[in-house]
């Protein structure tokens, strides 16, 4: 998680116009996105025609924090793409072009949650979002007080009661089984956005 935001806050760019852009798009289209002057292959995944960029795109193999609106003179066909799909193991679009199913785990992993924002541009530490998962459905937040929260395996939804956290829901991923460094499970804050790898 830490490796995809940092490279959003490299690549990310807005592209240009261009000969070879699109007329249009609708949800599914595979294209190529120009970002920070590399063009990626991407997905449509939303569509707003009441927007001047209407056009939602995933790069594929990244998180979904590199998703961006494009208008469709901005994108190119699919084989336009000048850089291989990226490795994150559990984008849900590069799993459904492989026919593959992405891992849903049964429960949040114990351990410490280190948490970073993105804020003008940089990554930032935010100390008083660590918390540790001690087990069960119980943690303590940065100062050490206990709480507890609620965790639906089936959508990944958190909800956090008592200590620091009481009242924010989450969401959790686990990108692979069993899970490792360079995608660790992660924790995103809905409200704060907020996002806390488990320390491996």
């Amino acid at each position: 998680m830490r490796f995809t935001i940092l490279s959003a806050a490299i690549l990310l760019g807005a592209g240009s116009a261009n000969a070879q852009g699109l007329a249009g798009c609708k949800v599914g289209d595979y294209v190529a996105a120009s970002f920070g002057g590399k063009w990626l292959p991407s997905v449509v995944v939303a569509v707003d025609p009441s927007n001047v960029y209407p056009c939602r795109i995933h790069p594929l193999g990244y998180m979904d924090t590199m998703d961006t609106s494009w208008a469709p003179s901005m994108l190119r066909p699919y084989a336009a793409a000048t850089v291989p799909i990226a490795p994150y193991p559990d984008d849900p679009w590069v799993m459904k072009m492989k026919g593959q199913q992405a891992f849903r785990p049964d429960n949040v992993l114990p351990g410490a949650y280190e948490c970073y924002a993105l804020t003008g541009g940089r990554l930032e530490a935010r100390f008083a979002m660590n918390f540790k998962v001690v087990g069960g459905f119980r943690y303590t937040d940065w100062e050490g007080k206990p709480g507890m929260f609620d965790f639906d395996p089936g959508t990944g939804d958190m909800l956090f009661h008592g200590a620091a956290h009481d009242g924010h829901r989450a969401s959790f991923k686990q990108p692979s089984n069993p899970p490792t460094r360079n995608a660790p499970p992660n924790v995103t804050f809905q409200m704060s956005g907020d996002s806390c790898d488990l320390k491996m």
